[in-house]
């Protein structure tokens, strides 16, 4: 049980981690953000956070996670 809650936590955190970095600490030219520019004119652009890159990384950890739990459990 305690191999579950601390690979819950690991995956739980390290989604945090990335979701911090891909919306504050990212630019548009890393691969791995999730901002798109919303409405640009000749003086500002707008930047946001896109929906579908969200969902595509908080699947991509729920299946990793999902993955390594599945690794932990034949283990044992």
């Amino acid at each position: 049980m305690n191999r579950k809650v601390g690979l819950f936590l690991l995956v739980f955190f390290c989604y945090l981690l990335w979701l911090y970095l891909a919306i504050y600490e990212s630019s548009m030219d890393d691969w791995w953000t999730v901002k798109e520019i919303k409405h640009r004119t000749d003086d500002t652009v707008e930047i946001g956070v896109s929906n579908v890159k969200f969902v595509v990384g908080t699947v991509i950890f729920i299946i990793g996670g999902a993955f390594l739990y599945l690794l932990i459990r034949k283990r044992n």
